[in-house]
């Protein structure tokens, strides 16, 4: 049943992130490079990956040409900080990186502040999920249910973290407790009765990271198109590996 669906992992960082561990443990040595990164994606029998460094496209470029000849299919992205919680904009693998540039300068970021998740946008969040919408992109609630950043488990209060939550131009949430997918799902966390699509991606800041949690999507093509109509239809088209009868788990 596993082969019907892609494995997606939709949230991968690169050492550009200054969170990433080659920049937090500067002693060990490690010089990850573009080839360690699909390498990893590789093993770990990945379809796609999406790079989305915080603030920045800058090295969207450099994974898609070490996956060249891979298979590997690479989203072009961005993680946005705003400052109730992190977006990932996510964007078609045939998008420019400079269009995701464009987006993430459009919010407000300045060359210094790329790859630092500490600078945020003074774009309300919805109102960032609009602009990366319009942009041609998805807008997803990155790791909703963790600290830092995610904006459920933030200190902002109920009325905004509702009014972030049933925001038309959130796509969908990422989560780091599977278990939980299908109350999302179903509309039954306690104060959150909108349903939502739930994706869980490994947040990786180490080549090893990658493919620790991914997500299955039954599509026929890996494009920003089917991956929208994968959220759209996510009872039937959007699974965890926990939930494919052991396969893959």
């Amino acid at each position: 049943m596993e082969g019907l669906f892609k494995r997606l992992d939709l949230h991968v960082h690169t050492p550009k992130s200054l969170c990433y561990l080659d920049n937090i443990e500067p002693g060990a040595g490690r010089k990850t490079q573009a080839a360690d990164i699909v390498g990893a994606a590789c093993a770990a029998g990945l379809d796609a990956i999406a790079v989305t460094d915080h603030n920045t496209a800058e090295r969207i470029d450099w994974v898609r040409e070490a996956a060249q000849g891979t298979g590997l299919v690479i989203f072009a992205g961005a993680e946005v900080t705003t400052k109730a919680g992190h977006v990932l904009a996510l964007f078609d693998p045939s998008t420019p990186s400079a269009h995701v540039a464009q987006v993430v300068r459009y919010l407000g970021f300045n060359p210094g502040e790329e790859g630092d998740a500490y600078y945020w946008t003074n774009a309300w969040m919805g109102e960032a999920c609009r602009v990366i919408q319009e942009a041609g992109g998805l807008a997803i609630a990155a790791h909703v249910d963790r600290r830092p950043r995610g904006f459920i488990a933030t200190p902002e209060p109920l009325s905004e973290k509702l009014r972030i939550y049933n925001n038309e131009y959130l796509s969908a949430i990422e989560i780091t407790l599977p278990q939980d997918k299908p109350r999302w799902g179903a509309g039954a966390v306690p104060n959150y009765a909108r349903r939502r699509a739930c994706l869980q991606n490994s947040d990786s800041h180490a080549p090893a990271e990658i493919g620790r949690r991914y997500t299955l999507a039954k599509v026929p093509e890996l494009t920003i198109a089917w991956l929208r109509t994968a959220i759209q239809q996510h009872d039937d088209l959007l699974r965890f590996p926990h939930e494919m009868n052991g396969v893959g788990a």
